[in-house]
Formats: structure tokens, sequence, C-alpha cells
């Protein structure tokens, strides 16, 4: 299974794929001793790390295979293989090497599921392939020796193994699969396999103890949040990796250094979001994309700021070949708290801002003509910003959570005002709309929830003109006030307003 679906949660695919019941054999004298496996596989193990040795003792239960395991014969290996038949499997778990006269050579897919009990295991040489979420939410176990020749271990096998603390692959493993140890939250250090290429999606998400991991060389690709949250403060990326997909890093809050190598292509600055802690990001020389400039990421001929360092503390001047703020380039910047964005930039990124918890102001030049969606969501502190008379829409999600936003003058020109632009601005008071809007998102202003007044610079007719496919939703109805501009005092009822030294005043 190379991909799970990924808006369907782990846990609702578990309840949802179930597979045929399996026959059980009464056969005792086929399986292998216990004994007999520990010591294979404690020799063929000796160089493993010593947490990860079978923690039985005298008062835990050692599991009995022929009562509590299910064998079905797998023919494209022509071996056995094996699932529990119970839930409540408990304490130490040694799998036989064979079954009558053949080998165990598969973990089933959802095996040893929610098997909470279960704290050791065992898995024999003849094994070659583990799969998927075979130890899924095994929350209780604490140790895993693997046998010398799996090859697979598919997709979320071991997420969610909270009491894992270290792990050691074969260097037999081929393939790591998506979610393959998601959510092992006491996973401490962690060695992969040398014959490894590519590191799948999410496979190390939310281990936010690890501290220690090896990326060996040979490795490609490092797919999307492969290591989101993770606690090293260092990782070396070897030469072979080509593609680090987005989101791989985010979160990394430990991470203090990153350096993109020669042969890396494929990458953006979203791979390096919330890594609160980094001081420089570093670019090979021959690498044909991308640059650095006093340790901050740019593209190869420096035309666009790609990633600011979220640590940075120094002075840092903008080179004059800059035209471009990307994306995320400066999202979750904790010390950014006032920014001017240089003479010479036409075009800020989707996110460029977001997340700066304490980011006051902001300045705009005019000449900047686009702005992406969501740049400035999430900025708390964000009280006032002045936009550049070049723009022509506010992209959706814009200023979506921005607390501290009391009131807005969208410039003359602005034709379009986005889905959720000012979605949740709790302290937004008093909005200025040209008349030169024609179009609308949904839910513009909702949960805008201290909106008092709404200035557009027409008639009741103009703004009827508008389009918007949920007006009903535009904006909180019950607190807000809708005025439309009258030069003079109308005589007749409503509500109006006009101008008096620039200043929105209601007649």
């Amino acid at each position: 299974m190379k991909k799970r679906i990924k808006t369907l949660l782990i846990a609702t695919i578990a309840l949802v794929i179930t597979g045929c019941e399996k026959p059980v054999s009464s056969s005792e004298n086929s399986l292998s001793s216990s004994e007999s496996i520990i010591s294979s596989n404690e020799s063929s193990n000796q160089n493993s790390e010593s947490s990860q040795s079978s923690s039985s003792s005298s008062s835990r239960r050692q599991v009995n295979p022929l009562e509590e395991l299910d064998f079905v014969f797998d023919e494209a290996t022509n071996g056995y293989s094996v699932e529990t038949k119970s839930k409540d499997i408990a304490d130490d778990l040694v799998i036989p090497s064979e079954y009558e006269g053949k080998p165990i050579t598969v973990i089933d897919p959802f095996a040893f599921s929610a098997c909470r009990k279960l704290k050791t295991v065992v898995i024999p040489d003849s094994v070659v392939r583990i799969g998927w979420d075979a130890f899924n939410n095994c929350e209780m176990l604490e140790s895993v020796i693997f046998g010398k020749n799996i090859q697979r271990i598919e997709t979320a096998a071991f997420n969610d193994c909270s009491s894992l603390t270290s792990v050691t692959l074969p260097n037999s493993v081929t393939y790591l699969g998506d979610w393959a140890f998601d959510r092992c939250s006491s996973l401490k250090t962690m060695h992969l396999s040398t014959n490894l290429t590519s590191i799948q999606d999410y496979a190390f998400q939310l281990c936010t103890k690890l501290e220690s991991i090896n990326i060996p060389d040979g490795v490609t690709y490092i797919g999307e949040f492969a290591f989101a949250d993770c606690a090293f403060k260092e990782i070396a990326i070897p030469d072979s990796v080509t593609t680090i997909e987005h989101n791989a890093f985010n979160g990394c809050t430990n991470l203090e250094s990153f350096n993109i190598s020669k042969n890396l292509v494929t990458f953006d600055s979203s791979v390096l979001i919330n890594c609160t802690s980094m001081k420089t990001i570093s670019v090979d020389k021959d690498n044909p994309l991308f640059a650095d400039v006093d340790g901050v990421l740019f593209n190869k001929d420096l035309t666009e700021l790609m990633k600011f360092p979220c640590d940075w503390s120094k002075q840092f001047n903008t080179p004059s070949s800059v035209t471009t703020i990307g994306e995320y380039a400066f999202a979750s910047c904790y010390n950014l708290k006032n920014y001017v964005v240089p003479e010479g930039i036409s075009t800020v990124g989707k996110c460029a801002f977001a997340y700066n918890e304490y980011l006051e102001t902001i300045e705009i030049p005019n000449g900047v003509n686009t702005i992406g969606m969501y740049c400035f969501s999430g900025d708390e502190s964000l009280a006032s910003v002045v936009f550049p008379d070049s723009i022509s829409e506010i992209a959706d999600g814009m200023f979506s959570n921005c607390y501290s936003l009391k009131a807005v003058n969208i410039p003359q020109g602005v034709t379009y005002i986005g889905s959720s632009a000012f979605d949740w601005c709790r302290s937004l008071i008093t909005v200025v709309i040209p008349n030169s809007v024609v179009k609308f998102g949904v839910w513009t202003f909702e949960y805008a929830t201290h909106l008092e007044s709404i200035f557009y610079e027409s008639t009741k007719e103009d703004w009827d003109k508008i389009e918007n496919s949920n007006r009903s939703r535009l904006y909180p109805e019950d607190i807000t006030t809708l005025y439309f501009y009258a030069n003079e005092k109308p005589q007749e009822a409503g509500h109006y307003w006009h101008y008096v030294n620039n200043v929105p005043t209601i007649w």
C-alpha cells in the first residue's frame, strides 16, 4: 500500500479495512521452541542497542504462539503469515520462525494493532514483511527485536507505539512506509537501514523526543511531514538527497542549522516552518537552484528571499536584486516585531509573515502588487497595516486570526476581498471598503466579533451588485452596521457617512 488516503485518520482506516478470518491449526509439534527462537534472534542482533533487548522477567508472561496466534499460508512467499487471535495478548511475544514445516514470512496487516498490553516483540529472521498497521497503537510496546531479513515495513506499522524509546532497523530493510513510526512519542534514538532510498511521508511525525537519527547515504527522497515536530538539534542530510517535500521538518523547534547539499533540487520554504531555534541556513556553492547570504536562504540568482531563519537576531540588509519575498519566508519568526518591506519588491508570497506572534507593524511600499493568501494569518500582535495603492485584491485568509487588528482601510483599486480574509479578527472595529470592490469571498469578516462599522464608499445599490455567494455570513450582522457614503447629509432615513479630515464620520 504505497499511500494512505491523507484525509482519513489511521484509526478510522483500521476500523474500515477488515480481513478474512484465519483458520486455526492444531499442530503443536511444528512450532519451534521459544527458547531456540530467542537464542537465534539474540545471536543475529547481538549488536543491537541494549534498550532493544527483550525485557521478559519472571513477573511477565511469555506468549504461547500456538494458543494465541493465527497462521495463514502466503503463496507469494511460500510461507505463513501471522496475526493475533485476541487484542488481549500481553507481555512478551516471540514470533516463531516456522509453522507446519514452512517459514513464517509475513506479519499481517493489523496483526497486533491495538494490543495495548504487549510489551516486547521478537521477530524471527524468516520474516520479510511487516504489514500496514501491524503494531499500530501498541501503547505499552517497549522493545522490538527485528529479524535480519526484513525487507518492507509497511504504512503505519508502528504508528502510535508511545512506549518505544529506541529502534535499530536491520540493513535488509529497503522500504519504510508512510506513518511507519508516527506518534512514537517516547522514541529517542532511531538507526535506519543503510539500504533505504526514501523516507516516506509522515514516517516520524510527532516523535517529539527523537534526538538522534541517521539518514543513510543513498536516500534520495524525504517525504512531507517526515520529521515534523521531532526534537533533534542537528540533522545531516547526505548529498544523495534530491527531494525534500513540504513541511518535512515543520515544528522541529530545537533544530538550529540546516544545510542544503549540492544535489537537493526539490525544496521549498515550508520545509522549515516553525523551526523556532533556526539560526542559519547554508547552501553548497555547487547547488544549481539555491544560495545563501549570511545564513539566509535565496534562489540562485538572488531575486527571491526564500527563508529567513526564525531565531535571527542580527541586522540584515536584503540584496537589491530581490523582487520577491517567497512563501513562508518570515513565517514563525518570533523575533520579528516590526518590518519594512524593501523598495523594489513586487510580490509577497503565501504565508510569508504568518504566525509571527510578536509582529506589531508592517510597512508595504507602493510597487508591491501581489500579496499571497494567509500572508499575515495568525499574527496575534499585528495592530495596524498600511496597504500599498498598487494591490488589486485582499487574498483569502490574509489577516485571519490577527487578534489585535483594530481598523482597516482598504485602498481604492482593490476588486476582490477574499474568503475569511479578516476571519476571527476579534479586535477589529472599523473597515473602509472602496467602491472598486466587485466580489467578496465567503465569511470575509465572520467571527470579527467586535466589528461595529463597515464604511462602504458608495451607495446601497452598488453594494447590492457586489458578487458574494453567501452574503448572510459576510459579517456578523447582529453587531455590525453597514454605512453608505453620502457627500452631503441625506434627508432620508438610513445609515450614511462621509470623510472629515480623511476620517470616516457618521452623518
